[in-house]
């Protein structure tokens, strides 16, 4: 017979809300957040709920079908490591546990499956999400507490497809020009007394486990490592000095951007919104995690070669500073991503130049954040015409 905490059914949401208030920035339960679908060839009995042999009140637990997004984050260390933790799901059992009366509709109200519905619910539902994190890790390393893997809410990696972390984001501000050694290489000045900023389709987003597919309207593809920022606040005409309080978390990102229509055509936007030009990922480092996004350590390698390398100090303007800007002429929301720049070494620069080729790698390694590995698929196309 599985123990049980004995808590009352509020128990959960009132430390979830006590640890949101006196938690200490960096510390905790490290929550990798990741987005992701359950693979089809993962239907089986050990992925399914169960039915009653794993624990008390789980058999009305739903099963959670193939291709549905969810909120997760990955195990780090232990038997499971590198596990997928469904966080809604985990924490509806950790609920059952305590006899909530409807286990899932509490998880939901805490803890959402929806990306962008966990942004908008800020701190309380980071709280949540670290409360059923460590319930999943406390779970796991005991012989007597609830399957998780059995009930759904552990997942192997091999399981499951991981998706961008916010797979479609309300909107994509890129910033031009903001390291000098980059502008430089581009033959022009960088950004002056404010930032250049850009608009990027949010349908160019992909996940870690997508392809860039080169478009049959782009003769030359190029990469650009950056940082990204994720709003995890409403921010209107905010002060530089409080900014970085609007930012949610950080991931790795690639600008793809095609250089004979930026070039030629002079159309920026256009240039890097084509389908898969936004790769992200593969997780979202929560804000916390990354005190100072000034002086982090940022490399992109192109199928083996180091093309890109510096630290985030080189930004002529800083996340703060961005996120401050850009509030000044539109509202950012929750979900929405600021791609920071990239620094110097893009194939347009190169001597010859160095386009994006079928069965290339490209991996965007930042310190703290995580590193994005995507493939290039496809021949390059004639470009437009």
């Amino acid at each position: 017979m599985i123990g049980r905490p004995g808590a009352p059914a509020g128990g959960v949401r009132a430390r979830c809300r006590a640890t949101a208030r006196r938690a200490p920035a960096g510390r905790g339960t490290r929550v990798q957040i990741v987005t992701f679908e359950r693979r089809d060839e993962s239907r089986g009995p050990a992925y399914e709920p169960s039915r009653g042999d794993a624990a008390p009140g789980l058999e009305s637990l739903e099963a959670t079908a193939p291709g549905q997004r969810r909120l997760g984050s990955i195990l780090a260390s232990g038997l499971h490591s590198g596990a997928v933790v469904d966080l809604n799901r985990a924490l509806a059992i950790r609920l059952a546990q305590e006899d909530a009366g409807a286990p899932e509709a509490e998880a939901d109200s805490l803890l959402p499956a929806d990306t962008l519905a966990f942004l908008r619910r800020g701190p309380d539902s980071l709280a949540a999400a670290r409360a059923a994190l460590e319930f999943a890790q406390d779970a796991l390393a005991r012989y007597d507490a609830p399957d998780l893997v059995r009930a759904g809410a552990v997942l192997p990696r091999a399981g499951v497809r991981l998706c961008a972390p916010v797979p479609r984001p309300g909107k994509i501000v890129g910033v031009a020009r903001n390291y000098p050694a980059h502008a430089a290489e581009r033959g022009g000045p960088a950004s002056g007394e404010q930032p250049v900023l850009f608009l990027k389709a949010p349908s160019a987003v992909i996940g870690p486990e997508d392809a860039i597919r080169l478009p049959r309207v782009a003769a030359h593809v190029d990469y650009e490592g950056e940082l990204a920022a994720v709003i995890g606040a409403r921010a209107r005409e905010v002060a530089e000095s409080e900014a970085l309080a609007f930012v949610a978390g950080y991931c790795a990102a690639n600008d793809v951007t095609a250089r004979d229509i930026q070039d030629a055509r002079g159309q920026r936007s256009i240039a890097k919104s084509c389908d898969g030009f936004a790769p992200l990922g593969p997780v979202l480092v929560t804000a916390d995690e990354v005190p100072d996004p000034q002086d982090l350590a940022i490399r992109t390698v192109l199928s083996g070669e180091v093309v890109q390398s510096a630290r985030t100090k080189e930004m002529l303007f800083g996340v703060a500073a961005l996120v401050a800007f850009a509030s000044r002429l539109m509202t950012l929301e929750p979900g929405d991503v600021i791609l920071t720049g990239t620094p110097a070494g893009v194939g347009a620069a190169r001597k010859p130049p160095r386009w994006l080729r079928d069965g290339d790698v490209i991996e965007v390694g930042i310190e703290r954040v995580g590193c994005l590995r995507t493939y290039v698929r496809g021949a390059p196309g004639p470009g437009l015409r």
